[in-house]
């Protein structure tokens, strides 16, 4: 079963932001982006989606959304 506390995460980007059409999971889409940003560095990624962990799903959302739109 998965934990509840990361569904969010695990939704597709067209579920979670009206403004997508990507069936990418919103994770994928995050970690996808923070690799880019550092230039395949799997350490600052890691630490860039530890602070997702922490997060409600409403401030999930709008933190993802400002750094994926």
């Amino acid at each position: 079963m998965a934990d509840e506390h990361y569904a969010t995460l695990d939704l597709p980007m067209n579920e979670v932001f009206d403004w997508s059409e990507d069936k990418t999971p919103l994770r994928d889409a995050l970690w996808n982006h923070y690799m880019d940003e550092s230039n395949k560095n799997t350490l600052s990624t890691l630490e860039h989606m530890k602070a997702y962990k922490t997060m409600s799903d409403d401030d999930l959302k709008v933190a993802a959304g400002k750094v994926l739109q």
